[in-house]
């Protein structure tokens, strides 16, 4: 998972975004991820129990003052991995890429299912 090309300028963060899904606010960037391949973001959505989900670069459809645009419904977010804390590395938890390449697949399905 990669971010598309030209959505994140070069050397540019996007840390403290708001994250705007399709159906409204959703929360905000508490970490990223940049490295090719396995591109995401932590978007930390809640105040009162906060909950630190992981969102694949290829749900961002865009960046811009300060604002990451998902193609993906709040609920949808809802239903993604989450980690204990923002910085933890998905490596250290290979259920988390499990769970995401998982999701992907169910949306993928259900989006394009074959004729």
């Amino acid at each position: 998972m990669t971010f598309a090309d030209g959505v994140i300028p070069a050397h540019s963060s996007v840390k403290g975004f708001r994250v705007v899904a399709s159906d409204g606010r959703a929360g905000r960037v508490s970490w990223a991820s940049y490295a090719p391949g396995e591109s995401y973001l932590v978007v930390t959505v809640g105040l009162l129990s906060r909950k630190h989900h992981v969102i694949p670069a290829s749900a961002v459809t865009s960046v811009g003052d300060e604002e990451v645009r998902v193609g993906l419904a709040r609920a949808q977010i809802a239903q993604l991995p989450d980690v204990p804390q923002p910085e933890t590395p998905l490596a250290d938890d290979p259920t988390v890429e499990q769970r995401l390449n998982a999701y992907w697949r169910e949306v993928t399905v259900a989006n394009f299912p074959r004729n």
